[in-house]
């Protein structure tokens, strides 16, 4: 009755829509302020506003990224980097503080997965995460936390690996874009996921403006999936905040 979904192709990048992550940095308000950005885009955020309790906040929260910006040009990110790396074989970005040559190399010699310069925006770390998950996934190593199981939700069953969704044991056809996007609400299920989250996950952060987009695709959707499409108890708006996957109550 149905196709299953093709594999996609290796130019893409993989949702990251859920993924716990840490950021650390020289007082809690930067580190709020880039936690702040990263929710927007769908991770999961604690704060360490102390360096040195970066170590306790890896092993307390268990992070698949770990996020470095101690925000001063005369921080050494390279040693913070070194602990970090010590405690977790989760993803570690860092933002440099002296943005030289030197720094970069220091950070990389000492376990660092990538580095931006000084100011970057989040977009740029999200993009540099999203570049590290694909080449661990296809590459054979470790994949996002999320990437493993499969995810059921009332009587829609989505398996990640296999890429296919079923309701009630039966396959569903969905284009590999109706599928990003199923994807990236059901890393979450429950809980709200914002609309610019979505949009970058599904058609990039280029394309931040577009929620039109958004809006017909969350349509295909529930065309698919939902009993009565008109009336959704999957797929629900949650107005001037996004979108959840929700488990359908019973009905009294």
């Amino acid at each position: 009755m149905t196709v299953e979904i093709a594999r996609p192709e290796l130019c893409e990048l993989p949702p990251l829509v859920g993924m716990r992550a840490v950021v650390a940095s020289l007082g809690l308000e930067r580190a709020a302020d880039r936690a702040r950005e990263m929710e927007e885009l769908g991770y999961r955020v604690t704060t360490c506003g102390d360096p040195a309790e970066l170590e306790q906040a890896i092993v307390a929260y268990d992070p698949g990224v770990v996020v470095i910006d101690l925000g001063r040009e005369l921080a050494f990110p390279a040693d913070v980097t070194q602990r970090a790396r010590a405690s977790t074989d989760a993803l570690i970005v860092v933002v440099g503080c002296a943005g030289t040559q030197a720094e970069l190399v220091r950070v990389f010699e000492a376990g660092g997965d990538d580095y931006c310069r000084p100011r970057c925006p989040t977009e740029e770390i999200d993009l540099r995460l999203r570049a590290l998950a694909r080449r661990l996934r296809y590459g054979g190593g470790a994949t996002a936390q999320h990437d493993e199981r499969v995810i059921r939700v009332g009587a829609i069953e989505i398996d990640p690996a296999a890429q296919t969704v079923r309701k009630h044991g039966e396959l569903v056809q969905l284009s590999p874009t109706e599928y990003r996007l199923l994807l990236g609400l059901a890393e979450r299920p429950g809980e709200v996921v914002p609309a610019k989250a979505l949009i970058a996950r599904v058609w990039g952060n280029q394309y931040a403006g577009e929620s039109h987009y958004l809006r017909l695709y969350v349509r295909y959707l529930r065309q698919k999936l939902e009993d009565d499409p008109a009336h959704p108890r999957y797929i629900v708006n949650r107005w001037g905040a996004g979108y959840t996957l929700a488990t359908p109550q019973r009905a009294a």
